[in-house]
């Protein structure tokens, strides 16, 4: 199944209770909140909410029909914590203003803590912020969620990428780039940045050789052309590299 036709939201669950005694006993209603969360073929991870909608307890699995029967999807919920809290933490990130976004993404992963968009979201934050420590614990945590690497994503991950680099983060920004690869092996652009990340480090060599595999997959590519040239203009022991304009 698609990752996008995947259940994740907030779910209630209501039950009846029996309180009181005698003749003042009568019925009524609980209702308690759940995150609920899609992670494979029939299979359902829950968690408890508490009553100001953070995580508690540890989660569990269900399977389909059990989700179904004992438990109902609140999209309102869903929308105002999780959807809309994404749309105004881009907003304020796409208009440099790093700490209102954080404070955003901040809402969705005391919810769901493997938010992929969030988890972007606020390492670009942090990024920009020069929290370095925090954008790598986000870092760390995107490497390992292969969710992050799908085609729907690549935008954000190439911008994470690219703006580790940009931090000079080359460590991180190669092995962000590389476990891309692993899940992506035939992309072009994603070989050209890794050739430019090589280049940043003074690795002529292995950038040279990641430009022309990027080029041997698209020969047309102007933006590995226009490195490689680069690269053969650079004196092979200057200490002192130009600055890529690409």
């Amino acid at each position: 199944m698609s990752q996008d036709n995947r259940i994740s939201g907030i779910f209630s669950m209501k039950t009846t209770l029996k309180v009181g005694f005698g003749g003042t006993k009568h019925a009524a209603l609980s209702e308690t909140y759940w995150f609920v969360k899609e992670t494979g073929d029939d299979a359902f991870e829950v968690q408890s909410l508490d009553m100001d909608f953070k995580r508690q307890g540890k989660p569990f699995v269900i399977d389909r029909a059990h989700l179904f029967e004992d438990y109902h999807l609140e999209p309102d919920l869903s929308y105002r914590l999780l959807s809309q809290p994404l749309l105004v933490g881009d907003h304020y990130r796409a208009t440099a203003k790093p700490a209102n976004a954080e404070q955003e993404y901040l809402k969705i992963k005391r919810i769901d803590e493997d938010n992929i968009r969030a988890n972007f979201g606020l390492g670009l934050v942090y990024l920009t912020m020069d929290k370095t420590e925090k954008a790598t614990y986000i870092f760390d945590r995107l490497v390992r969620l292969e969710e992050a690497f799908e085609p729907r994503h690549k935008h954000l991950f190439n911008e994470f990428g690219i703006s580790l680099r940009k931090k000079r983060l080359f460590d991180e920004a190669l092995k962000y780039y590389f476990r891309a690869r692993e899940l992506s092996s035939d992309d072009d652009h994603l070989l050209l940045n890794i050739a430019r990340v090589y280049y940043e480090q003074k690795r002529l060599p292995e950038a040279e050789a990641m430009a022309r595999e990027a080029l041997a997959l698209n020969p047309d590519l102007a933006e590995a052309k226009r490195l490689l040239q680069h690269i053969w203009d650079t004196p092979l022991r200057n200490d002192s590299l130009p600055p890529l304009q690409l």
